[in-house]
């Protein structure tokens, strides 16, 4: 490791290379370690900081990871991750449905923006439109950031204007108090992507679910003590690509033991995918579409 040139900017330290990819500060070391990359320089204070190149060639090792494939595979010449490198940035894959938004917001265009989600909103109704239009949409902005065809700035205003969206949207089709199930809704701590768990809520609220929000970075026991205290039929959470795997087991695995077993606990989100294995008592979800009838199991349950 080198101290740092003046002539590099945008260097990021450790604890946001490990928020941004997911991959802890330990696994980094060891890698930097064992199989030399990344290759962290030095900041004035003697702390690891990375290139914006490394970073992104670290999303892709997670990727790679997330399929099944192990570090050593990854890491045993550096033109196989080239080859990965070179080929993830070549694709151009943004579907013909969706180029008009990446327009709108490199042009800073909001109000054209908020009106074209309007009009999607129009056509699908609420439920259709976060699964078929803005989901999707989700993740063609994190695969075009991934590809360094879309600059963070971007992403972050897009995230802005989707949970503005997603907040106005729900006003008209929230539920009462009295109707049944009620779901709290939540991201645990560490979690601050919140826009998965808004667009489930906007899926749940169009089902006549009760929903209680209670937003990003809420510690477990939080989560479980609102639940018994708002008498809730199911706990609903999210988690991200980038979320640390075990953190998330062990965190899940924590709330499921506080919550009353009569308690319903949903997961979704890409982070919950790379779970691995089922968890008692939870009940897993890989896409938005699936509550529909998950719903509908619960109420049949609820008539026996």
């Amino acid at each position: 490791m080198t101290d740092v040139p003046p002539d590099i900017p945008d260097l990021l330290p450790i604890t946001d290379v490990e928020r941004q990819t997911g991959i802890r500060q330990a696994t980094l070391r060891m890698w930097e370690k064992r199989y030399g990359f990344p290759q962290p320089l030095r900041d004035q204070h003697g702390d690891r900081v990375y290139p914006p190149s490394q970073v992104e060639r670290l999303h892709i090792v997670r990727r790679l990871i997330d399929q099944g494939l192990r570090p050593g595979k990854i890491f045993a010449g550096a033109a196989l991750l080239e080859t990965v490198h070179t080929a993830t940035r070549r694709t151009d894959s943004v579907p013909a449905v969706y180029q008009q938004v990446f327009h709108l917001l490199r042009a800073y265009r909001l109000s054209e923006l908020h009106a074209h989600f309007q009009q999607r909103l129009l056509d699908l109704g609420l439920r259709r439109f976060i699964i078929d239009f803005l989901a999707p949409l989700c993740t063609q902005i994190g695969l075009a950031w991934n590809r360094g065809e879309l600059p963070v700035r971007c992403v972050h205003l897009y995230t802005q204007v989707a949970e503005s969206f997603l907040h106005a949207s729900q006003a008209a089709v929230r539920t009462t108090g009295d109707s049944r199930p009620t779901v709290v809704l939540a991201t645990l701590t560490g979690e601050p992507h919140v826009l998965g768990i808004m667009m489930a809520e906007a899926v749940m609220a169009s089902l006549a679910m009760h929903c209680i929000q209670l937003g990003a970075e809420t510690p477990p026991l939080e989560v479980a003590t609102a639940a018994r205290e708002a008498c809730a039929d199911i706990v609903a959470l999210s988690f991200s690509s980038y979320f640390p795997q075990r953190a998330g087991m062990r965190m899940t695995a924590s709330l499921r033991s506080a919550l009353p077993q009569e308690t319903a606990l949903w997961i979704g989100g890409d982070g919950a995918g790379r779970f691995g294995r089922p968890m008692p008592g939870v009940l897993f979800f890989d896409t938005l579409d699936v509550i529909k009838p998950a719903l509908a199991r619960w109420r049949a349950r609820q008539t026996k």
